[in-house]
């Protein structure tokens, strides 16, 4: 019996499923559900539009994530001319839009006020700092 997925004896409150689900999912601002008490736009559900994630881990650490384009590039989701697209067999098919890589805070906030207030210069400096 312990070798299935779901098993009636183990414990599951409501305490345990909270930790394990808390993350908040942001977006570019005009697409938000919602702004948090910094303004910043996010989103009650994961899709397509979630550039960054701010997620607690069981152990109470905070995990920051933050989308790639397919060039690995942080993604920019208010470029003019899009992102760099190369029409190739490899990007169409087996390279995923929705990669995410985990950053430090400080790039973290800087993509997110680059979200914000939709400025280059944050992306910029993100870009940096994540080198």
């Amino acid at each position: 019996m312990d070798n299935f997925i779901f098993n009636p004896t183990s414990k599951f409150t409501e305490e345990t499923v909270q930790q394990e689900t808390s993350a908040e999912l942001f977006t570019v601002f005009g697409k938000q559900d919602f702004l948090d008490g910094d303004r910043n736009p996010q989103l009650n559900l994961e899709s397509d539009e979630v550039f960054a994630k701010r997620a607690l881990r069981k152990d109470g650490s905070i995990k920051y994530s933050i989308r790639l384009s397919n060039t690995g590039k942080l993604y920019n989701p208010v470029s003019i001319l899009g992102q760099e697209i190369n029409n190739s067999f490899l990007n169409r098919v087996c390279r995923s839009n929705s990669k995410f890589k985990e950053v430090n805070e400080k790039t973290f906030n800087w993509y997110v006020k680059f979200l914000k207030t939709k400025n280059i210069a944050w992306l910029n400096n993100a870009e940096r700092e994540n080198e």
